[in-house]
């Protein structure tokens, strides 16, 4: 009688476990999709599709100078290429982004001179601003990293999911952390830890109305207008700030070659 019962303690035992061990692998599972949904919100809210974006890249350096860029932005599948002029000079520079960053390439229209950036070179800060080539490449989080949900915050009493993003392959940063609204799930903010796992900069999202002009007509939507990347290292702020979105812009795909970007 005894043997029988101590077989049923182990067989409950076991199937206790079992269900346990299921229950935790459920939760971890639907975390994980969980995850991958909101890095998906993120690139939706961040890549806002093909046409041309008009907006402004400000410098607001450490002892307070501050030099703008008018910035138009032309995208078409993955593809984008910045013209960036600044009042005085005119057409300063090119920056062309193919296959959503895989491969990048910086003209500068005063010097004449081209550059390819690898692999390394894609996380150097573009023009003090604290935006690297490939934070601009329009890029995707969700291809690029594995997220892990890592609770909940509040901030101003309001509640943040935090969720830890680890590069697939990794470069310059060892983790981003991002900050997403809980109710509204629209990103709010992006840490960036370089490779030793200190906090190198910080990317604050702020939304706004901005016309937007499609083939049905021009409207005004709340978008992810305002960009502000804050470089701890230099104490430098880039801010992005999009002005205008028109989708009914199709470009040549003859904008996007290497060979033309010289011209």
């Amino acid at each position: 009688m005894r043997i029988f019962l101590l077989s049923i303690r182990i067989i409950f035992i076991s199937v206790l476990l079992f269900m346990t061990d299921s229950s935790s692998f459920l939760q971890a599972q639907v975390a994980s999709r969980n995850a991958q949904e909101i890095l998906a919100r993120l690139d939706e809210e961040l890549n806002l599709g093909n046409g041309l974006t008009k907006a402004n890249l400000v410098l607001i350096r450490r002892n307070g100078q501050s030099e703008t860029w008018k910035v138009s932005l032309f995208r078409n599948d993955g593809n984008s290429l910045y013209l960036m002029e600044r009042k005085g000079r005119g057409l300063e520079t090119k920056l062309l982004s193919l296959d959503e960053g895989d491969r990048i390439y910086l003209f500068n229209s005063l010097s004449s001179k081209m550059f390819r950036k690898a692999e390394e070179e894609k996380y150097e800060i573009f023009q003090n601003s604290g935006f690297s080539y490939v934070d601009l490449s329009g890029y995707l989080y969700q291809a690029n990293y594995d997220p892990i949900m890592n609770g909940e915050m509040e901030i101003a009493s309001k509640t943040y999911l935090r969720v830890s993003m680890k590069p697939i392959i990794t470069y310059e940063y060892k983790k981003l952390v991002l900050l997403m609204s809980k109710d509204e799930l629209r990103p709010f903010r992006i840490d960036f830890h370089d490779r030793d796992g200190v906090l190198s900069k910080s990317l604050n999202i702020k939304y706004a109305p901005v016309k937007v002009k499609t083939s049905s007509g021009t409207t005004t939507k709340e978008l992810a207008a305002r960009l502000e990347m804050l470089d701890l290292n230099t104490g430098n702020i880039g801010i992005l700030e999009i002005s205008e979105l028109d989708s009914t812009v199709k470009t040549d795909p003859a904008i996007y070659s290497v060979d033309n970007l010289g011209r």
